[in-house]
């Protein structure tokens, strides 16, 4: 377990009257408002920013696949699509879980938003690259619904991971309390 401020600070030679002076400075109610204000002020701006990263970072992948699409067959693309949107899906996941005081209909709301998003992108880059396909006589047309679902669950699944764990946990410390 980790040792306190406090007991690290007696432990290098500090006094009991500079300790609490310091201590008064840090944890003071002055500075708690100040730091709830500016946390309450600054995560909207984080979780928005955060949502336009993801649904640009989703467009832009859609447009980098194209040539992919072309060429590979159908189970390479399940894997690579699988596996970026396993990696999109993480670093999704990873902005909702850091924003703590985001408040439950926002992680709703980005929990249909994006991959809603994210299903129509990679649906409209599958039949682009499709119309791409026939337009030079390439006999290698992939499924669109079938590769967009796939993105989709690969993509939904950190976030999902992310609330059962949330979830079970919770459940946990309930029991326990009981």
């Amino acid at each position: 377990m980790p040792k306190s401020l406090r007991q690290r600070l007696l432990e290098k030679g500090w006094t009991e009257e500079e300790i609490a002076k310091t201590m008064n400075v840090l944890y003071s109610d002055e500075k708690r408002d100040k730091h709830i204000g500016f946390t309450k002020a600054t995560h909207p701006i984080i979780y928005w920013v955060g949502l336009v990263i993801a649904i640009i970072g989703n467009l832009l992948l859609s447009v980098a696949l194209i040539p992919f699409l072309m060429i590979l067959n159908s189970a390479q693309l399940y894997v690579i699509l699988g596996i970026i949107g396993l990696v999109f899906g993480a670093m999704f996941s990873l902005i909702l879980k850091d924003i703590e005081h985001v408040d439950q209909t926002h992680h709703v709301m980005a929990g249909m938003f994006i991959p809603s998003i994210a299903l129509i992108t990679v649906y409209v880059m599958v039949s682009v690259a499709n119309r791409f396909n026939e337009l030079i006589n390439n006999p290698n047309p992939h499924n669109a619904i079938l590769l967009s679902v796939i993105y989709l669950i690969c993509f939904s699944a950190p976030y999902f991971f992310y609330k059962v764990r949330d979830l079970a946990w919770e459940w946990k410390h309930k029991a326990q309390s009981s």
